[in-house]
This record gives C-alpha cells, sequence and structure tokens, in this order.
C-alpha cells in the first residue's frame, strides 16, 4: 500500500496534463458545435423574416370627377353681306336689313367726312403703258389747311406728270408718289390735280391712298 501512494504522489503535472487532454478537445468540440448550430438557425431565421414580410398595399386609385359638360348652341357666322329675310307677311326683316357692309368695301370706297379734308382718286383713261386719273382735294373744314396726297403703287408705276390750277409739287420714287398743295386750301374749298402716269403692265387703281395721313376714296 505504500509502493502506490509513493507512485501517485510522484506522477509528473505533465502526466495529469496528458490525461485530462481528450477532455478538452470533447470541451472545444462541444462549443463549436453550438456556435455552428446558432450561425445556421440566424442564416435560416434572416430568409424566413424576409418571406414573412407582408406585401405592399396595393395603390389606391381615386376616382376621377369628369368635366360637366353644357348643351351650349354652337356659334353661327353671320355673313354681313347677306340679303335681308323676308318674313311670311312678306315685309323685310329689320334686324337682316341692318347688316354692316364689308370692311374691304368700306376700306376701298371710303366717303368723304363734313368737317375734314378729304380727298376722291379716280382712274379716267387707260392705255397700253400710261393711265390717266382724276384727284379731287376737298376742304370740309371752317379753316383753311395745307394738303398732302400720299399714293402708292405696285412697281409698275414708273412716273408722274401732274398739273394742278391751284398749285402743285411732286415727289416720287419706286412707285411712291408724294403731291403738295404749294398753297393752304380754303376752307369749303376743293382743288383738283389731273394726272398721267406711265407704266409696264396693267393696273390703275393705288393700293394706298392717304391725304394727310387719312384714307382716300378711290374709285
Amino acid at each position: 500500500m505504500s509502493i502506490q501512494r509513493d507512485e501517485r504522489a510522484g506522477s509528473s503535472p505533465v502526466a495529469r496534463v496528458l490525461t485530462s487532454v481528450p477532455w478538452i478537445l470533447v470541451l472545444l468540440g462541444v462549443g463549436l458545435l453550438t456556435v455552428l448550430l446558432f450561425v445556421a438557425l440566424f442564416s435560416l431565421r434572416g430568409p424566413e423574416r424576409q418571406s414573412a414580410m407582408p406585401p405592399p398595399a396595393p395603390p389606391l386609385y381615386l376616382p376621377t370627377v369628369g368635366a360637366t359638360t353644357t348643351s351650349a348652341a354652337p356659334l353661327v357666322a353671320v355673313d354681313a353681306t347677306a340679303s335681308p329675310t323676308v318674313s311670311a307677311s312678306g315685309t323685310p326683316s329689320p334686324r337682316a336689313s341692318s347688316a354692316r357692309p364689308s370692311a374691304s368695301a368700306s376700306a376701298t370706297t371710303a366717303a368723304p367726312r363734313s368737317g375734314t379734308l378729304t380727298a376722291h382718286y379716280q382712274a379716267t383713261a387707260s392705255g397700253r403703258d400710261q393711265f390717266e386719273a382724276r384727284l379731287t382735294v376737298s376742304n370740309g373744314s371752317a379753316r383753311a389747311q395745307d394738303w398732302r396726297v400720299e399714293l402708292l403703287f405696285t412697281g409698275n408705276v414708273k412716273s408722274i406728270q401732274a398739273s394742278s390750277g391751284s398749285g402743285l409739287s411732286v415727289t416720287q420714287g419706286n412707285g411712291w408718289f408724294v403731291l403738295r398743295g404749294t398753297g393752304p386750301l380754303g376752307a369749303g374749298q376743293s382743288a383738283t390735280v389731273q394726272m398721267e402716269f406711265s407704266r409696264t403692265g396693267s393696273g390703275d387703281r393705288p393700293g394706298q391712298c392717304t391725304v394727310n395721313d387719312a384714307a382716300c376714296a378711290i374709285d
């Protein structure tokens, strides 16, 4: 009995460590397996949580209110030059007979206004290379006035010869002709200008005629 105790007492620490090595390895293996198990569980829970998320709610579409439509009667263009309508009794309708004349007609044949300075252009003769015209300037105001008439033709009208008993000066260039009285035109008086134009082609009416910047009457 004394010999066995001596042998146990005489065993070295190295031997005791070697005998405990298998247990250390077992504990390390168990710890490693535990860590791997936790990693596997968390990696599986991630996809489950992602798949368990509810799908997004579908968009809401609010009903739109359609624009209200009115049953207004369509607009109808009225011809100002239409002849007056006749009622069942045979008398013309006053509404139709009061139609205004067209703008083109009033622009080319503007009537002289009383109390102002007016001019009237009228072609009197027409030939192959020339035509003649008469210009009448009237002073309807109560005082003497200077007057200036401007005539604008297309490029085919080349030159002018003009004369007036009351005195006249003429300026021309590129179809533009300016006629001026050499003295004021007395109140209630008129001045007549005889004109002869040379041209190439046809046409004896100016595209524009003004007297002191107001529209002339053109025949």
